[in-house]
């Protein structure tokens, strides 16, 4: 039996949890225009953990003088969609699949950054007509096959981690050498089972190779992943890409030279991630 044979089968035995019944319902709110204070309330009343700390995530930001939040909607106008989200994401994730063989503070740290940056991306990109919703979930959740990994495979994973780390090499060449297969395929495999959107199996999947892909998001998450490692806002492994395809900058209609800008936004944006880390 081959290296790949052996992994695949250790992935397809794995005990994958149901998905966060809170994310699933925010995927689907956050996929519609306009949505409401009141609509992110209902869905937070599925996980009153979750409201207690995004509850306490409002107060925390609460500008001197400022009133008590005391329910959700309230929070909502308090931090904005994007800060609930931020927040509801990251801790029913972490609360999901908590790595056992990493450190998963620079893990989100860069996912919410990747996540940043693909939006940022996506109001930059001149050939798109209308934006996706679902950026900033494929942005999120595009390293999801790392804890995957991790609880598939446990000592074996922090092996495959610790190689890259002490080379320098790209996760993705060292996850083929070692494993056969690679977090790319593993987080993918993983959005299937929870039944999320083709479009996130899609952004996951393919985060990697995104000429192979034909989704506007997939070269977005691909893009903020390079621009955020090249930056070295990484997950830990320290690899700092060079280079990026340039028929991704051209198909979405970016310059490269936009890049250090982006960077900079990105960076301003970061000081929300660390609020959401500081949360969990």
């Amino acid at each position: 039996m081959t290296v790949n044979e052996q992994v695949t089968q250790q992935l397809e035995t794995v005990n994958f949890p149901t998905p966060p019944v809170i994310v699933v319902r925010m995927v689907q709110l956050l996929a519609q225009d306009n949505i409401t204070s009141e609509e992110i309330g209902a869905a937070m009343a599925l996980d009153a953990s979750m409201a207690a700390r995004v509850l306490h995530l409002a107060n925390s930001v609460a500008v001197g003088g400022s009133t008590q939040v005391e329910s959700i909607p309230e929070a909502v106008l308090r931090v904005g969609v994007d800060g609930v989200r931020d927040i509801v994401f990251a801790l029913a994730m972490v609360g999901a699949m908590r790595p056992a063989h990493f450190d998963y503070r620079p893990f989100w740290r860069h996912s919410l950054a990747v996540a940043f940056t693909a939006q940022a991306l996506q109001a930059r990109a001149l050939k798109l007509t209308e934006p996706f919703p679902e950026t900033y979930a494929g942005g999120l959740l595009h390293d999801l096959g790392m804890l995957v990994l991790d609880r598939a495979l446990g000592d074996r994973y922090r092996e495959v981690l610790d190689v890259a780390r002490t080379t320098s090499r790209p996760l993705l060449d060292v996850e083929h050498e070692m494993l056969g297969t690679d977090h790319a395929q593993a987080g993918g495999r993983m959005l299937q089972v929870w039944r999320f959107p083709q479009i996130l199996v899609d952004a996951v999947t393919h985060h990697h190779r995104p000429w192979v892909s034909g989704q506007v998001v997939t070269r977005l998450v691909h893009l903020a992943d390079f621009a955020c490692n090249h930056q070295g806002i990484h997950h830990g492994t320290g690899y700092f890409p060079e280079r990026c395809d340039p028929r991704v900058w051209d198909e979405l209609g970016i310059a490269a030279g936009e890049l250090p800008q982006i960077i900079t936004e990105v960076q301003s944006e970061l000081a929300r991630a660390e609020a959401v880390l500081a949360a969990t």
